[in-house]
């Protein structure tokens, strides 16, 4: 049998699926997308008198995704960057690797008392009060592994502090942003062995602003999305 060429590739196949730090970063904002329209519901179904704070609109990568709404629109949002991944020195040579990411989440608003010098405040408390839902929302025990138990081992917010993004930028309207640092410990694949089967949430990316929209299961639209049922940890 003769030896392979020295400059011949040696991997065969086409390498398409996405790294487990992509899958992480879509999840999170795939089940914020779907606790998000789940809270709205239940705020408008009790008559909620803030009802309109909980329809809040979820990005990944967009580096300003307030640019993606008229003026006269309320804008409540929040962007999932990938803003860095570390593995250990200790990591095997071959098969899985442990990685750690940290994901900026950003959580805007604009101020609501348009016409009114207090607009800054409006905008500030109204980014906190996304930040809330965020925070209880991926810290809570429906979501210890983020719906991956074989792929994410933790998850813990390390940083939260609020800004503005740069004041040309905005225009007439007053935004306020509030950033928070999630780190996510999990487990990378690699090429030559088998992959961490996983099956994740159902959910539509707009290719334009990055928008996720996530979709509620077959069980969720029969029996309506404000039913207070936890999403179970795979």
């Amino acid at each position: 049998m003769s030896e392979p060429q020295k400059n011949s590739p040696r991997i065969a196949e086409l390498i398409k699926d996405r790294d487990n730090v992509e899958v992480v970063r879509d999840q999170i904002a795939a089940l914020l997308s779907l606790e998000m329209q789940n809270q709205h519901e239940l705020a408008k179904n009790a008559d909620a008198s803030d009802a309109d704070d909980y329809d809040i609109e979820i990005y990944v990568e967009n580096s300003r995704p307030y640019d993606t709404t008229d003026d006269d629109e309320v804008v409540s949002l929040v962007n999932i960057v990938c803003q860095e991944v570390t593995a250990p020195h200790s990591n095997p040579r071959m098969g899985n690797q442990k990685s750690q990411a940290i994901f900026d989440i950003y959580c805007v608003a604009d101020g609501s008392n348009f016409g009114s010098f207090r607009d800054d405040k409006s905008a500030t408390f109204r980014a906190w009060k996304i930040m809330r839902l965020v925070r209880r929302i991926i810290m809570s025990e429906q979501y210890v592994y983020l719906g991956m138990r074989r792929i994410v081992t933790s998850r813990t917010f390390t940083k939260m502090e609020s800004g503005t993004p740069n004041p040309g930028a905005q225009g007439a309207k007053f935004f306020s942003v509030i950033k928070a640092s999630l780190e996510v410990q999990f487990v990378e694949g690699f090429i030559g062995g088998p992959s961490v089967p996983f099956d994740g949430y159902d959910f539509e990316v707009i290719p334009e602003d990055g928008q996720v929209i996530a979709e509620f299961s077959i069980t969720d639209r029969v029996t309506g999305v404000a039913n207070n049922n936890p999403i179970e940890e795979e």
